[in-house]
């Protein structure tokens, strides 16, 4: 058996895994029926921000197309969206902006027979929806941001497609929440969203063009992400299974999802195979986290640091790259467990599959396709030493 034998059959195994963690497609279709429907409540006659012509952008995994199943049947999925209000930065006080906002948020929620009323979070409003799905939506009421802002990030490098997507959002921690000001936090998770869509979709054009012939879609642009199913998306549900099988007990030190969503993105070169790509993945993520901060930039704006909050508690930090580490042992320990009786146990290990009888022997079959093949040749390299680590 050739090189090339044993490499398909590792991103097989890697294949296999991925079908049981991923969520149906119905789940996805679900979640863009929530978001289009607070769209077009906010857009209603009777709406109190129609005027500020509102506009709903899904964010988070849902639009990434990197959802997981949780690892307890009664979790619940996270949806996220920004809703953008056509109005200066200033026109009104954070306060009178979120909750102008939650006024329509707590009105469709009583409209939706929510499971309970709107919860105000610190920057956002969550919705509980009462269905077989366990979705709740946490929905970030935001303002375009200036044109000085948009300049500032050009100035810096950032493409004006992804730059013109910046947004000032609420916080009712910020010390001028009651003041009209234009010094409000800015964000950029739309174009971050679009960038990331620019990093995947060139492995996908097939994808795409088979759904758009299949009928599935009018047009390639109607295709959403999460039907892509590229090696970036699938390495990225990988990763993020592994997290929560580390972290299982100790959810709040996990190393946070736009953390290894954004790390993973830049890594990606474009690797047709998934297990080149995971592997590649983690060899490269050491190399993109910076030295001082901002320590993980969002691409789209280089001051947002999604691993700001490393320096209130350095539990994270270390967490961060105990789980690198970790991660990248298990992908040499699958590795070597190819064509021996250990795969198995390792699959459960590491990803924590509770396998049927039907399945255990589907992996028995991998390991006797692959047992009289050499170890693929996948590189996993020790990790330099992280700076910071261990202080």
């Amino acid at each position: 058996m050739t090189m090339t034998d044993t490499k398909a059959a590792f991103t097989a195994l890697l294949k296999f895994v991925v079908e049981h963690i991923d969520i149906p497609l119905s789940y996805y279709q679900k979640a863009a029926v929530r978001h289009r429907s607070l769209g077009d409540w906010l857009c209603r006659r009777e709406s109190r921000v129609a005027h500020l012509s509102p506009h709903v952008s899904p964010q988070g995994s849902f639009r990434y197309g990197t959802v997981i199943r949780p690892l307890t049947a009664d979790a619940e999925y996270d949806l996220d969206n920004v809703t953008t209000l056509k109005l200066p930065k200033d026109a009104m006080t954070q306060r009178q902006l979120k909750d102008l906002y939650g006024l329509e948020i707590k009105d469709y929620a009583r409209a939706h027979d929510m499971c309970a009323p709107a919860e105000e979070k610190n920057r956002c409003w969550r919705l509980k929806y009462a269905d077989e799905v366990s979705f709740h939506l946490d929905t970030l009421p935001s303002v375009p941001e200036d044109a000085a802002r948009i300049a500032a990030l050009m100035a810096v490098g950032v493409p004006r497609d992804l730059a013109e997507r910046a947004i000032a959002i609420t916080d009712r921690r910020h010390p001028l929440y009651d003041q009209k000001t234009l010094a409000l936090l800015s964000s950029n998770p739309r174009g971050f969203a679009r960038w990331f869509e620019q990093q995947a979709r060139p492995i996908a054009v097939s994808r795409i063009r088979q759904l758009v012939e299949s009928r599935a879609y009018a047009t390639v642009d109607d295709v959403p992400p999460y039907e892509w199913k590229t090696p970036l998306q699938v390495a990225i549900q990988l990763l993020k299974r592994h997290r929560d099988v580390m972290f299982v007990d100790t959810p709040d030190l996990a190393p946070i999802s736009m953390i290894i969503t954004n790390l993973a993105a830049q890594a990606y070169r474009g690797e047709v195979d998934l297990g080149e790509a995971l592997s590649n993945i983690l060899e490269t993520m050491p190399s993109l986290v910076r030295p001082s901060a901002p320590r993980v930039p969002n691409p789209a704006d280089p001051a947002e640091d999604y691993a700001d909050r490393w320096r209130q508690d350095p539990r994270l930090e270390r967490s961060f790259w105990a789980w690198h580490a970790q991660a990248k042992a298990d992908v040499a320990r699958l590795v070597r467990a190819l064509g021996s009786g250990t795969l198995e146990v390792e699959v459960k290990r590491v990803f924590r599959l509770e396998l049927t009888e039907a399945e255990s022997r589907a992996t028995g079959r991998l390991v006797s396709v692959v047992s009289a093949a050499p170890a693929p040749d996948i590189h996993i390299a020790s990790a330099p030493r992280p700076w910071g680590h261990g202080e």
